[in-house]
């Protein structure tokens, strides 16, 4: 009984709150790879994690921009939990950096796939349809890749901005009904998905029963779940911004946080508005909401979200109400 007890002492003595706010106990490694699809093609991915040191911060090519994260630094040893992250509409993999970066440093091994024909380097907005059906298997493989290839636990939490967001939602246990969606659309509906993918055929492999929670940012789409499909989504929270005008607070957001089961959080971001979840700003004045000083900047806006969106998610894997002061 001793020998137990004491290990049972040990293992909770390994285990310390974390700041959200600062920068987690780790150095960050990085690795870019092309993995294959079992569906056809392949997949590119980045995979941000836990390293013992990381020297030289690498740019994320085709920018010039670079954050915590260093390709190949030596990996720490340990299994981790996972989280997979999914891009938006003409985003790429490492567009919100600031964020995956971080769950790595927090103990994360973090997977972001490319979308395929729905990144700003391929974007295919005739394929969107396509797209939509695709996506959360994209995610599920990239898990699946990741699992095999790094020493993670075998339930991992999702999390994506904007059509990510609508992903996590169907990776985390959303039912599709379709016919709902094209009721709504055909009732006037002001969903942004309306008019730009068709309500039609399945989405394969989705949900993922792995997928355990996860944070939605600014997500497009409650309505191709119906009034209930969504019910059953348990440990996501939702995240949007105050100005955000693809996917407004009023129509998409907020609706999305109120289909959703318990436990459930809203986050909104005063001044947010669509990109600040994203590297998109630092591209520069692409859209509108760049340099307008009526939107929180990126300086402003991003602390916050990475701080919320780390707490939710440490809250959800761990149980610990100690984050909810960050909450």
């Amino acid at each position: 009984m001793l020998p137990l007890l004491l290990a049972c002492v040990q293992e909770q003595a390994l285990y310390v709150v974390q700041d959200p706010t600062a920068p987690g106990p780790y150095a960050v490694g990085r690795d870019t790879q092309v993995i294959e699809d079992d569906r056809g093609g392949t997949l590119t991915v980045d995979v941000w994690y836990p390293a013992t040191e990381a020297d030289e911060p690498t740019p994320y090519s085709p920018t010039i921009f670079t954050g915590l994260a260093e390709l190949g630094a030596p990996r720490a040893e340990g299994t981790f939990p996972l989280i997979a992250f999914s891009h938006g509409n003409g985003g790429i993999r490492f567009q919100s950096y600031f964020l995956t970066e971080w769950w790595a440093s927090h103990g994360h091994v973090v997977v972001a796939p490319d979308h395929p024909n729905n990144t700003f380097l391929d974007l295919d907005m005739d394929r969107l349809t396509e797209v939509m059906q695709r996506r959360p298997g994209d995610i599920s493989r990239a898990a699946t890749w990741a699992m095999a290839e790094y020493d993670t636990e075998e339930e991992y939490q999702v999390t994506g901005h904007s059509f990510g967001g609508w992903t996590t939602l169907a990776v985390a246990g959303g039912a599709l009904d379709l016919e709902a969606f094209q009721a709504y659309c055909d009732a006037g509906g002001e969903g942004e998905l309306c008019g730009l993918v068709t309500p039609t055929g399945t989405i394969a492999d989705a949900p993922d029963p792995r997928a355990r929670g996860g944070v939605s940012m600014t997500p497009c789409g409650w309505y191709t779940f119906g009034d209930t499909g969504l019910a059953e989504v348990s440990g996501v929270a939702v995240m949007g911004g105050e100005l955000d005008e693809i996917c407004p607070m009023d129509v998409e957001v907020t609706p999305t946080f109120e289909h959703l089961g318990a436990p459930t959080a809203l986050y909104t971001v005063a001044g947010g508005g669509h990109f600040v979840y994203s590297l998109m700003c630092e591209l520069g004045n692409l859209v509108d909401e760049c340099g307008d000083s009526a939107y929180a900047s990126a300086e402003e806006a991003q602390p916050g979200i990475r701080t919320w969106a780390t707490a939710w998610l440490l809250r959800q894997r761990t149980g610990d109400g100690a984050y909810d002061t960050w909450l």
